[in-house]
């Protein structure tokens, strides 16, 4: 949950890195808590799957709460695997070109040309080919050392997580009062 934290107190923070643990678990409580928001639509307002106009309040105020949070960690991700921001502009203008190509081709499906469904699939192909590789992106490890995005969180944290058990383990000696 302190993660998910993270990224939402950095909601327009662009700058720096974000490490693969602060993605993932941004992203799973995300699933968590629209599939919670889901089943509070469908026992509240009575949304329902299959009808696609009934409505869903919280799940789209959840939505639009997340949109710039979700925006900034996964740049912030890019910038830890030393890629720029700027490819995710690109994701999403290769998703909107795909989508544009996906509806021509099933209005020509409609009209019963057969180009359409070949439009179609080559538009899905596409759309799904880049999801992959940004997925695969995520998954990457973080550029060891500092790269000209800032420098790598792992490295940042590691001091600090395993300071207190070192601590710990080492016996303290007694303090002896001081003879004046």
């Amino acid at each position: 949950m302190k993660w998910w934290l993270t990224c939402i107190r950095k909601y327009v923070t662009f700058e720096g890195r974000a490490r693969r643990k602060e993605y993932w678990m941004f992203t799973l409580f995300n699933v968590v808590f629209v599939v919670v928001t889901m089943l509070l639509d469908i026992l509240l307002f009575g949304a329902t799957p299959d009808n696609p106009t009934s409505p869903r309040y919280l799940t789209t105020l959840y939505g639009l709460f997340v949109f710039l949070p979700t925006l900034t960690v996964v740049v912030r991700r890019l910038h830890d695997i030393g890629r720029s921001g700027w490819w995710l502009a690109g994701y999403y203008g290769v998703a909107f070109v795909c989508t544009i190509l996906m509806m021509i081709g099933s209005v020509l499906m409609l009209g019963g040309k057969g180009s359409g469904m070949a439009l179609t699939g080559v538009g899905f192909a596409v759309l799904m080919i880049t999801a992959v590789w940004m997925i695969v992106w995520m998954c990457f490890d973080s550029q060891a050392g500092e790269n000209k995005y800032g420098p790598n969180p792992k490295q940042i944290a590691a001091p600090v997580e395993s300071a207190a058990p070192a601590a710990a383990a080492e016996p303290s000696e007694p303090e002896t009062p001081k003879a004046e």
